[in-house]
């Protein structure tokens, strides 16, 4: 039971620290999209005041003070184009937050990700130190059996070669008996 609610805090946990990185890359994304459809925005209607300049100029050719024509089509011409650039300006000003914000959050989270991995590489460490000590306890332990195992086969080796000479030396002691008894029967005759 009391397992099931740790897993539960765990778990909710993570969430809540997911849902800020999740809003603030949606937040992101709007922005840039924002910034995107601003600068479009101020292209198209640059290019409609280009097109509507050189109309305008086309027709001012047409009247009696073409010059004055011209200069008041090329005052709202730079006026709109003034509006258009600060438009833009903005759009890229708001891009280059965002990046900066996307640079900061990838900064923390390389930051988090080597402190992880710092922590990971210690557990490591130390399981591949417990896991070498682990081994080496069990090759002592099986040096130490093996070992006993030699002692235990020389004991019962030197026991067989003990017994080995005492058949033996029983063996030479009976043909010597036999021999003597031969030899002694042979001296009767």
């Amino acid at each position: 039971m009391e397992y099931r609610s740790l897993s539960v805090v765990a778990g909710l946990t993570l969430v809540m620290m997911a849902v800020p990185v999740w809003a603030e890359e949606v937040d992101w994304a709007a922005r840039l999209n924002q910034a995107a459809s601003m600068q479009t925005d101020a292209e198209q209607r640059q290019k409609a005041a280009d097109t509507e300049f050189a109309a305008q100029t086309q027709a001012c050719q047409q009247k009696f003070l073409v010059n004055a024509c011209i200069d008041k089509a090329r005052k709202e011409h730079n006026a709109i184009t003034r509006e258009m650039r600060s438009l833009k300006v903005e759009a890229n000003a708001l891009e280059r937050e965002v990046k900066r914000e996307q640079a900061k959050a990838r900064e923390v989270r390389l930051v988090e990700e080597a402190e992880q991995r710092k922590s990971e590489l210690e557990n490591r460490e130390q399981q591949v130190s417990a896991e070498r000590a682990a081994a080496e306890q069990r090759r002592q332990q099986t040096l130490a059996e093996k070992a006993a195992k030699a002692e235990t086969g020389a004991q019962r080796k030197a026991e067989q070669a003990a017994a080995h000479e005492r058949k033996m030396a029983a063996h030479q002691a009976k043909v010597a008996e036999r021999k003597a008894r031969a030899e002694a029967k042979a001296a009767r005759q």
